[in-house]
């Protein structure tokens, strides 16, 4: 099978993984504020994922989910920053390979948390630099590659990539709408002349 089903969901998922590249890369992490609201929009789109995945026992998909979590780690975050937050409502999985496509943009997400954590560390004296947690889990983990390979070995992706497709575009959404009041704030903050900044992630 090579690399044939995530090369299927990459292509598939394209525009939807530039959109929010370009909405995050709006972003100046190094201000407060734009920290702030990347780390709630992340909380309300991750944990009604990860509670939805667990809700439908994902662990029996992926032996090592308690590891791959991310949910308790963010909470760390949010509560040292004292940041409010309202998820979205739980995504409707309807098979296994759906939930496989979700996981694969969690997984995926990892790549820019990393260019993230880099930016940050520009600015040590920052107070987001003491919430952090969510952008260096899963560091020295091989998580990335042990998922694609589970991903492209598991019967469920091999029989209906299309509903593979269909959770990462589930997932894609789920953070696109969590992200969009944010895109607000950059512009009257814009205005406001305080800067945008710009912040890169990965392709």
């Amino acid at each position: 099978m090579g690399a044939a089903i995530w090369d299927t969901i990459r292509e598939a998922t394209q525009m939807s993984h530039s959109r929010l590249d370009v909405a995050l890369a709006k972003l100046d992490l190094a201000i407060p504020l734009y920290y702030e609201g990347f780390l709630r929009s992340q909380a309300e789109a991750l944990f009604p994922i990860e509670a939805a995945l667990e809700a439908n026992n994902i662990e029996n998909l992926i032996p090592d989910w308690t590891q791959r979590i991310r949910t308790p780690a963010l909470e760390r975050d949010l509560a040292t920053l004292n940041i409010r937050f309202n998820p979205l409502p739980l995504p409707a999985f309807g098979s296994a390979a759906e939930m496989l496509g979700a996981v694969y943009v969690l997984e995926a997400s990892r790549m820019g948390a990393r260019v993230m954590l880099a930016r940050l560390a520009e600015h040590p004296d920052s107070e987001a630099m003491n919430a952090t947690a969510y952008l260096r889990h899963g560091f020295g983990k091989r998580f990335w590659p042990s998922f694609l390979a589970l991903l492209e070995t598991h019967p469920a992706a091999q029989n209906s990539p299309a509903d593979v497709v269909h959770g990462a575009e589930i997932a894609f959404a789920m953070f696109e709408t969590a992200l969009r009041p944010m895109e607000n704030v950059v512009v009257d903050f814009t205005r406001a002349g305080k800067g945008s900044g710009y912040s890169p992630t990965p392709g």
